[in-house]
């Protein structure tokens, strides 16, 4: 368990080299209609709430959501194949998950990041993820998103009307 400070230094350094290519990094463009979206969040207790109110918003079927959920130990008993932890990821940032894996190769027209903390494992995703739109909260790094929501981390409702209020104006719903 010595290595796991070394682990994530690693990860850290592999993040900052990475981080100066990310305005240039593969950015999807899209000026039509929201499809697909992909969600980072932390809280598990939350994923019902915020899938049914996405369907609503968006106007898209559940199957086009994909949700990650981030903790930090994943318990035996929890068998959701969208959780990750920091044992899906190896030495300088290389993901040995193949689910996400697999989720990084999709194209979204949408991320949602709904992380109550800033997370290095969730940037790294955010990083490499093949997106048009990252909207986030205003309390989380700035330099991944383009549409940043001020408002309390907590008030989930409030964050769904202004994301649905700014999508509508940019005609993405």
């Amino acid at each position: 368990m010595i290595f796991t400070g070394f682990k994530r230094k690693s990860v850290q350094l592999f993040f900052n080299k990475h981080l100066t290519e990310f305005p240039g990094n593969s950015r999807e463009n899209n000026d039509g209609k929201v499809k697909n979206v992909l969600v980072f969040m932390d809280d598990i207790s939350l994923k019902s709430t915020i899938l049914t109110d996405l369907k609503t918003i968006l106007n898209i079927p559940e199957n086009d959501i994909e949700i990650l959920l981030f903790q930090k130990k994943i318990k035996k008993n929890q068998e959701d194949e969208n959780l990750f932890s920091p044992k899906d990821f190896g030495w300088y940032g290389k993901i040995k998950s193949e689910k996400l894996s697999n989720i990084l190769t999709n194209k979204y027209d949408l991320l949602i990041n709904y992380s109550k903390v800033e997370n290095i494992y969730s940037n790294l995703l955010i990083l490499q993820s093949k997106t048009a739109l990252n909207v986030g909260f205003s309390h989380l790094d700035k330099r991944f998103y383009d549409l940043i929501i001020r408002c309390d981390k907590s008030d989930i409702a409030l964050f769904n009307n202004e994301l649905k209020k700014y999508l509508a104006i940019l005609k993405k719903i």
